[in-house]
């Protein structure tokens, strides 16, 4: 019995599938024009932008500070919440060991990580949109 309604509905789904592709059909498109190309330069932007050495120093300094702020939190948290987690369950020290490691290492990263993850966004998006030279990455003896 079971067997029939499972090959009933999916015979059922099946035809409704088919009867659908039918009907949804929308036809033939036409094919897209092609491109005119023109000769004209491209649109400048409105203000320079800082050179490519700066761009990748700013963000190589973004990835460094960010992965140090993240690692030094988590383990920071880590060993706070162990600690903390030992402290508050004493008779049985190893759960709350475990359990606080755990929150701490998480906590430890949203508290260090974050703010750091603010400030290193907005010195590279500062230095993402300073002119050429200007940034605090650019060679200052050139």
């Amino acid at each position: 019995m079971i067997v029939r309604r499972a090959a009933m509905t999916v015979g059922i789904a099946v035809a409704a599938m088919g009867l659908a592709a039918g009907v949804s059909h929308a036809g033939p498109v036409a094919a897209p024009e092609p491109a005119v190309m023109s000769t004209a330069p491209a649109a400048l932007p409105f203000h320079d932008v800082a050179s490519r050495e700066e761009n990748d120093r700013a963000f190589a300094q973004f990835g460094a500070q960010v992965g140090i702020a993240v690692t030094v939190g988590s383990l920071v948290g880590t060993m706070a919440g162990a600690g903390i987690g030992c402290v508050a369950t004493l008779p049985a020290c190893v759960p709350g060991l475990v359990t606080g490691a755990g929150i701490g290492g998480v906590v430890g990263t949203i508290v260090a990580g974050g703010p750091t993850l603010g400030v290193s966004a907005y010195q590279l998006w500062e230095t993402y949109n300073a002119a050429p030279g200007t940034s605090i990455y650019a060679d200052r003896g050139e």
